[in-house]
């Protein structure tokens, strides 16, 4: 039989926790615990859960709109569960390498890292590359409809689809949580003012890239505490933006609605190196 948790352990592993740092892979801060402890209860919780997990999906860029997706305190309350089509994926327990994999293996991706599944079940889908004026007459026209992706600048890829009145704007930049963390090494790398350490480093990297010539220099068990961190699954690809009413038939706001995409994206994966980095360079403490 399981040992029953006291109170002291309970708060110091809280699923909200875990759930929340989940969810800052997403550069999203959503203080389910807070919420939780303040008294909400348990459909607002879920609901918070649901929505917050949502935003992130969108975010980690796994395509994955086609299903519908849920976050829930289990029966138990010491656990939130995943939840894909009304099915278990996961638990929050169960750690951020096994919620990777299950949704993993629910994608689609190309060998450009961009998902392959449609959107819409049903609906018209056009080529990226449709020229802009019928893309205009799709935006201003009633029906559902959804483009391939389109290339951009700075690798960057967009998409725009319609479902009943709402118009959304999609800009991805595939970087893998392994890509993420590589850029995050080589600012730490390049910012050593020990010369002779930092020139060893860059040798060492020829080997075995930038990230594992900065593990390799750290202590032993460096890798392992890495590995159990939500940042080495998860990271920002992509962002969304969304046009209602009027304004979702309106193809000037569309362009505006793909720049401030693309910055948005743009300032997230910026800020997702630099955090990446401070973690790299102090948060991997021994134990």
């Amino acid at each position: 039989m399981a040992r029953v948790k006291t109170k002291d352990e309970r708060q110091t592993t809280s699923p909200f926790d875990a759930f929340d740092g989940l969810m800052a892979t997403a550069a999203l801060d959503p203080q389910t615990r807070a919420l939780a402890e303040g008294g909400a209860d348990t459909d607002a919780v879920n609901a918070a859960l649901s929505e917050t997990l949502n935003s992130a999906l969108r975010r980690w860029g796994l395509g994955l709109h086609h299903l519908r997706h849920e976050a829930q305190v289990t029966d138990s309350g010491q656990d939130i569960a995943i939840l894909t089509g009304g099915r278990q994926t996961a638990l929050v327990s169960e750690g951020p390498a096994a919620l990777a994999r299950a949704l993993e293996a629910m994608g689609a991706a190309d060998e450009r890292g961009l998902s392959l599944w449609g959107v819409l079940g049903e609906g018209h889908r056009v080529p990226g590359d449709t020229p802009f004026a019928r893309l205009r007459v799709l935006i201003e026209d009633a029906r559902d409809f959804e483009t391939e992706w389109t290339p951009a600048r700075g690798g960057a890829f967009h998409r725009t689809w319609r479902t009943g009145d709402t118009l959304f704007v999609e800009v991805a930049r595939p970087a893998s949580p392994q890509t993420a963390l590589s850029d995050a090494a080589w600012d730490v790398i390049t910012s050593i003012k020990d010369r002779t350490f930092q020139r060893e480093l860059m040798r060492r990297s020829e080997e075995m890239g930038m990230l594992g010539a900065l593990l390799g220099a750290r202590h032993a068990s460096a890798r392992n505490n890495l590995a159990a961190l939500p940042d080495a699954h998860f990271t920002v690809q992509a962002t969304i933006q969304t046009l209602s009413g009027p304004q979702a038939r309106q193809a000037e706001e569309y362009r505006t609605a793909l720049r401030l995409a693309t910055e948005e994206l743009d300032a997230l994966q910026g800020q997702a190196t630099r955090q990446l980095a401070e973690v790299l360079r102090h948060g991997l403490k021994d134990s």
